[in-house]
């Protein structure tokens, strides 16, 4: 088990514990303000009110779902280094929802004679479940904000640039309270970099600043996604690459992580969970239509129904994408990657149908359950057009940051492109959304998709 795995598991069985504890504190002042009635008045006890089946298996299932929900709020996202204040409103907010939800589906119906009194047990119950999961949340942070300045957790840091001793005198300045120690140093070429962070087991980039162009810079990044590491810029040299700057901790030196995107946290993991829900009821209801769709491929032409093709994905890895098969089996013979042109008459009878209204991208959606990519986001690239791209436009690599997407901004606005000139310009809509994104705008993208495909605007 790798060390971020292990921070996560004790994040949530500590949040699980703390949620047990709060819950069963909670249960114990309903059983008290309830022990009146004479409902229960054959409970003598509150071992006995325990012993009651729904009160028993809500003991069970309730802190699991306060979990889901400390899940949703992103807590579980970023397992550095934590504030204290912002992980205490990402507490209050986060027990807040979970009580207001337990309440309305379930406490609201307790019978207690007092009606007004409801509002009291919901505070208190946010009131208890707020300081059972924060208490220990903060003794961790504390805990390791003590062993950081004492020099016992330390965040091994490359420094990648020319001119490096600027950037290693602001990471050695904000060190008691980051953990960054810079271990190794290479020139802005990076050449040895996926070495260097072997050899010294690293865990952050910092790319120093210097004089050197946009193109540059982007192509240096798009080399050092595949490592799959934060990959940290000075703002100012971020602000010139992408026109934007986010940066939330005002405590430590103000680099950007370009590896990541600038959605908030809680919209991640709400977007993560919406894309498996999704993809998973979709998956099950296409099952007839797929069977159907499978038997027309068959008849069409010969070959296989299902199209696995490699795609450069997040961080620049590749994966398997997975279509249906919409070209005769021969369509590139002798090996050369071609894009899909007007007319094309590589696309079989049953292709042209299937390409028009988009319904040869639906098993996707096993892509989307398996992690390769979301719902909305940049479409996919193979890696011989992913480089020609790089070339012209580097820009390009700033879409690496997130999971590619069934649908896109750029796919809406933009469509199908044919050559690589048009895939950049399509591009340039990705990176709108990649500043821009939220769980409103993915809303807004899938209701466009639904509409090209119902209009058949599909090429």
């Amino acid at each position: 088990m790798t060390s971020s795995s292990k921070t996560l598991l004790n994040y949530v069985l500590t949040d699980f514990v703390a949620a047990i504890v709060g819950w069963l504190s909670f249960t114990a002042l309903r059983f008290h303000l309830m022990s009146d009635m004479k409902e229960m008045a054959d409970v003598h006890s509150l071992q006995e009110f325990l012993m009651f089946p729904d009160v028993w298996i809500g003991q069970v299932c309730f802190p699991i779902f306060f979990v889901f929900i400390f899940y949703l709020s992103g807590y579980y996202n970023n397992l550095s280094i934590k504030s204290r204040l912002q992980e205490l409103l990402t507490t209050l907010v986060s027990t807040l929802i979970g009580c207001i939800v337990i309440f309305f589906a379930i406490i609201v119906n307790d019978k207690i004679p007092d009606r007004s009194g409801n509002y009291e047990l919901v505070c208190a119950m946010w009131l208890i479940m707020t300081i059972s999961v924060y208490l220990p949340r903060f003794l961790i942070i504390n805990t390791t904000a003590r062993r950081i300045r004492r020099g016992e957790i330390k965040i091994n840091t490359l420094v990648v640039g020319d001119d490096t001793d600027a950037v290693i005198r602001s990471i050695k300045r904000s060190q008691s309270s980051t953990g960054y120690v810079v271990v190794a140093t290479t020139p802005f070429a990076g050449d040895e970099v996926a070495a260097l962070c072997k050899r010294h087991n690293i865990q952050t980039i910092v790319i120093a600043p210097g004089n050197h162009s946009n193109e540059e810079t982007l192509r240096l990044v798009n080399n050092l996604f595949r490592l799959n590491l934060p990959i940290k810029l000075s703002p100012e040299i971020y602000d010139i690459i992408t026109s934007g700057v986010k940066h939330a901790n005002i405590t430590s030196e103000p680099f950007v992580n370009i590896a990541q995107s600038s959605m908030p946290e809680w919209q991640k993991s709400v977007k993560r969970t919406v894309d498996i829900v999704v993809s998973t009821i979709s998956l099950i209801l296409l099952l007839p239509a797929f069977a159907v769709i499978s038997f027309l491929i068959k008849r069409d032409s010969q070959g296989s129904v299902f199209y696995k093709q490699e795609r450069i994905g997040r961080h620049g890895k590749p994966f398997n994408i997975y279509k249906f098969r919409t070209m005769y089996s021969d369509a590139e013979s002798d090996g050369v990657p071609r894009l899909t042109g007007d007319n094309d008459r590589r696309i079989t009878r049953i292709g042209s149908f299937l390409r028009k209204y988009r319904i040869d991208e639906t098993p996707q959606f096993w892509n989307v359950i398996k992690g390769d990519m979301s719902l909305v986001g940049p479409r996919p690239e193979r890696e011989y057009f992913a480089q020609r791209i790089v070339e012209k436009a580097p820009y390009y690599t700033l879409t690496y940051r997130i999971r590619p997407g069934i649908t896109s901004w750029g796919m809406v606005k933009y469509g199908y492109a044919q050559t690589v000139d048009e895939m950049i310009e399509r591009s340039k809509y990705d990176l709108i959304y990649l500043e821009n994104m939220s769980l409103f705008i993915d809303i807004k993208i899938v209701l466009y998709t639904v509409r090209t495909v119902l209009t058949g605007k599909g090429i």
